[in-house]
């Protein structure tokens, strides 16, 4: 199972209680009491860490849940330590749990570092990983970070934290890392300015104030602490890490030698069994940490083993055959001649909106595979229709085509298009697919109407080579044996469009950026909730940014996610085959 249908598993499963202290909202998640256990049973409090949503543990909760009773808070915006701590014990006790083993990672381990000596009583076991104590020194830098960014726009933080976590997220899986890559911009978007620098802010109160916190004595109870670190842990020194250690004498400790600050992420097998060994009370696994290197990090590749991508020779006699057996059919619309293709059999349709290429050639492998399954139905779009005259005229080819409901499948500029057709015409979508595209607001072009006034004025020529060196930028795959082929198959398609119709795609996606972002998805006249949704993504997409493909999530939050890892916005013609599964076991689905 992928990352993001864990997590949409989670959390049909998982719902946020909410809690008031002291004025503040706490939401936070609750899980059963284990099987066979009594009243509150053994319990699990888990402290997240910077995103410090509750959710963001959903693996951990998920691992530990069928043997403790697992608590997991969201942070509300409070900025200093003691209020955290009030709002966690308030929440133990609304729940009926005098005690609880506490696991923290990062900010939560700084967290559960302070509770352990707020509510000594309270804890049974303590785990903290990938924290340290800070020096003088570095409580100042803290200090003035703060300081800046409480000035800079919220933007501004996530974009000092995406390479920082790029680099921590290096040793893990592939899929592994490009699911935490797009879900870690899902956690971004979810945070305020003034939530996002609480974190900091509460770390920083720790520091400033550690006789306050106590953050230096002595926690003596050996046998029920677990500290857990890496040699290359960048967020804190050595120094304090050390500094750590000496507040736990005696303690079990277990060293990364390599892992980084997110070990969890880099030794996930490893790292759940030290955890796991220690909260059950078993012995710590065989072997020294240090000795095992973190896995190096993988590059991205586009092929997978058993797919083979056909070669150039093939691509040409398939683009020669798609051309000979689909002949384009016209339709009037509004005094606007639309062409379409018409393929393939069986009860279902599938509407397939190109992208901003406008024509679907593009589209030929995606096409000659669904055919098998379904009727297609892929226009071109004609110049001047505007973006809502684009949606109302794929309602008029299915009613040419006498369709009342389709599947619709939209990519790139496509997902557009889709989008809108979803708007204006929601009881004819039985499924809805969005692929490497994005939201309202999300346009992959910089200053469009700026844009759009400038290509006005210049030739045909350049109009068109400025357009095919982004095509080709976003479209065509690095250098490999077919990239010749989509870069001619791109140039071709370029010399059957005009310098309106390339204009249009423009003053389309102009329009399309200013849609209002809610409502997405409206209820149809009969009632029937809106259309299931499928986002595929792609983790190098270069026309559409991380925090694009996290508005769009954010748009359909019970969408289903088909993150390929290290593909680009060519996804489609680099990894067809699984691109083709995913699609067809969605559209399959009563």
């Amino acid at each position: 199972m992928d990352g993001y249908a864990e997590l949409r598993a989670f959390r049909t499963t998982h719902p946020y209680r909410s809690l008031s202290v002291g004025g503040v909202e706490w939401k936070y998640i609750s899980g059963p009491v284990p099987p066979g256990a009594e009243e509150a049973g053994p319990a699990l409090l888990v402290l997240g860490g910077g995103f410090s949503f509750g959710e963001s543990a959903f693996r951990t909760i998920t691992n530990f849940e069928p043997r403790f009773r697992v608590i997991a808070p969201s942070y509300p915006a409070v900025r200093t330590m003691a209020d955290l701590l009030t709002g966690i014990a308030a929440i133990l006790d609304a729940e009926g749990i005098p005690s609880a083993n506490v696991f923290g990672h990062s900010l939560g381990a700084g967290v559960a570092h302070a509770f352990a000596r707020r509510y000594p009583q309270r804890v049974d076991k303590l785990v903290l990983s990938g924290f340290g104590l800070y020096t003088r020194g570095h409580t100042r830098l803290v200090s003035a970070f703060v300081r800046l960014f409480s000035v800079l726009p919220r933007p501004a933080l996530a974009a000092f934290y995406r390479p920082r976590i790029a680099r921590l997220l290096e040793g893990a899986e592939e899929d592994e890392r490009a699911f935490l890559s797009a879900y870690t911009e899902d956690l971004f978007a979810a945070h305020t300015r003034p939530s996002a620098l609480a974190r900091l802010a509460v770390l920083l109160d720790l520091a400033a104030h550690p006789d306050t916190y106590a953050a230096a004595s002595v926690f003596e109870r050996p046998d029920d602490v677990l500290l857990i670190a890496s040699s290359d842990d960048r967020g804190f020194t050595p120094r304090e890490r050390e500094a750590l250690l000496a507040t736990y004498p005696g303690a079990r400790a277990h060293i990364f030698g390599q892992g980084g600050h997110w070990a969890a992420v880099t030794h996930p097998t490893e790292y759940d069994a030290v955890v796991g060994r220690f909260i059950e009370g078993r012995p710590p696994p065989p072997g020294k940490s240090e000795s095992v290197p973190a896995p190096a990090p993988r590059r991205a590749s586009h092929r997978r083993r058993g797919e083979e991508r056909p070669t150039a020779s093939a691509l040409e006699a398939k683009l020669a055959a798609f051309r000979a057996g689909h002949r384009y059919r016209t339709l009037d619309v509004g005094g606007v001649r639309w062409r379409y293709l018409a393929g393939g059999s069986g009860e279902q349709v599938l509407l397939l909106p190109p992208g901003g290429t406008r024509m679907p050639d593009m589209y030929l492998l995606l096409i000659e595979a669904l055919e098998r399954d379904f009727r297609v139905l892929a226009p071109a779009y004609p110049a001047g229709a505007g973006i809502a005259g684009l949606a109302d005229g794929l309602a008029a080819i299915l009613d040419a085509e006498g369709v009342k409901q389709a599947d619709v499948l939209g990519s790139s500029f496509g997902g557009f298009v889709a989008q809108v057709f979803a708007r204006r015409h929601p009881e004819r979508v039985r499924r809805l697919v969005l692929a490497n595209t994005g939201g309202p607001a999300a346009a992959p072009l910089p200053v469009l109407p700026l844009l759009i006034r400038f290509l006005a004025v210049l030739p045909e020529d350049a109009v068109r080579f400025l357009t095919g060196w982004n095509w080709h930028r976003w479209f065509v795959p690095g250098a490999n044996d077919d990239s010749k082929f989509w870069d001619a198959l791109l140039r071709d398609i370029l010399s059957r469009l005009g310098k309106e119709d390339l204009l249009s795609a423009l003053r389309e996606m102009n329009d399309f950026a200013h849609l209002p972002a809610e409502a997405v998805q409206r209820v149809p006249a009969s009632g029937t909730p809106p259309a299931p949704v499928l986002l595929i993504e792609s983790e190098r997409d270069e026309a559409f940014s991380p925090r694009a493909r996290a508005a769009l999530r954010a748009l359909y939050p019970a969408a289903e996610v088909r993150l390929f890892a290290g593909a680009g916005h060519g996804v489609m013609a680099t990894r067809t085959a699984e691109y083709v599964g995913a699609v067809r076991e969605f559209l399959r689905r009563p």
